[in-house]
Parts: C-alpha cells; structure tokens; sequence
C-alpha cells in the first residue's frame, strides 16, 4: 500500500514532462512566428505584431519580453520592437528545421 502512491507519482511525472515538452515546443514556434515577423517587417509595436500573428498583445508583450532577455530582439521605443542581428540568426536556423 506505501508504494501505490509512490507508483501513481511515477505515472504523472512522464505526462507532466510531456505537457512541459510541449509546452516548450508552442513557445519555441510563437517565438520563431514573432521573431519571423519582425525580420519581415521591423521596428513594429506590439499591437501591430499581435494582428499580424494573430496572437492576443498580452501574449505578444510577454514573448517580446522574453526574446529581449534572450538578446534576439530590442526595444526601440514604447512597444516597439526591431530584431537583432541574434534574432536573425535564430529565425535562420529555426526555420532550416
């Protein structure tokens, strides 16, 4: 009976990894959309971003935040955004793949 419990938590530890990997990968394609966007068309704002990816501009806000602590794109202005020279060379091998 001690080892049941023990037993189920082994269960859901390969479903969370799963829903993490996951997770990760919808992140990893938002931030290639985002970062595929800018190099099309940039310095944008993130409103402008979140029509083109058709994306709510929270969600856009928060990618953006992320790839700028990533050092892939930059702030230019309230809300605006322009790619790096390190966010293109992501957007190039991520869309190699």
């Amino acid at each position: 009976m001690m080892n049941e419990p023990a037993e189920s938590r082994r269960e859901e530890l390969p479903a969370a990894g799963r829903a993490r990997d996951m997770m990760g990968e919808l992140s990893r394609e938002t931030d290639q959309e985002i970062l595929e966007i800018l190099v099309a068309d940039s310095p944008l704002y993130v409103m402008e971003i979140a029509k083109i990816a058709e994306r709510h501009p929270i969600t856009v806000d928060q990618i953006c935040a992320r790839l700028h602590e990533h050092g892939q794109i930059r702030p230019v202005g309230r809300g605006l955004y322009d790619i790096t020279e390190e966010g293109k060379r992501r957007f190039g091998e991520g869309s190699d793949s």
